[in-house]
């Protein structure tokens, strides 16, 4: 790993470090909000490591028709709305994917094949998400006993 590399993995740690410190205050109960945490930090590292290389070409195919065109305005204008009314969950997923995105074109700069990014992406954000929940919980409760439901 190149020795720049660090400064992005230290910001991807504390950005996830964050998000774990703070998943209690959604209003989920705890086991579903950190099931959703885990599956999304490892669909963000899969997505970030193994990019789809045909995305142009089924865009392309999809805008050249009529339904699709319509389809991708009517789809565009709901999820405007969406990213308007959950603004605060949109902001910290577009900072979530901002650190993932810097670390791995740290991680490509260095050398490291597919596989090895979505390693190291995936260890270092669970990494992260699991420590700043813990200290979460350690705060609130007194210990790391996960709290009674």
């Amino acid at each position: 790993m190149r020795k720049n590399s660090w400064v992005s993995l230290t910001l991807l740690f504390v950005t996830y470090f964050t998000f774990g410190w703070k998943l209690s205050a959604f209003d989920v109960p705890l086991p579903i909000a950190w099931l959703l945490s885990v599956a999304a930090v490892l669909l963000l590292a899969v997505l970030l490591s193994f990019p789809l290389r045909d995305t142009r070409t089924l865009m392309t195919r999809w805008f050249k028709t009529d339904t699709g065109a319509f389809m991708s305005i009517i789809l565009s204008a709901l999820f405007a709305v969406i990213v308007v009314t959950w603004l605060h969950l949109f902001a910290t997923g577009l900072v979530l994917f901002s650190a993932g995105a810097l670390a791995r074109l740290d991680i490509q700069m260095s050398g490291l094949k597919k596989w090895g990014a979505f390693g190291v992406l995936a260890a270092v954000s669970m990494t992260g998400l699991g420590l700043g929940g813990a200290l979460d919980i350690l705060l609130k409760n007194g210990s790391i006993v996960w709290p009674q439901l």
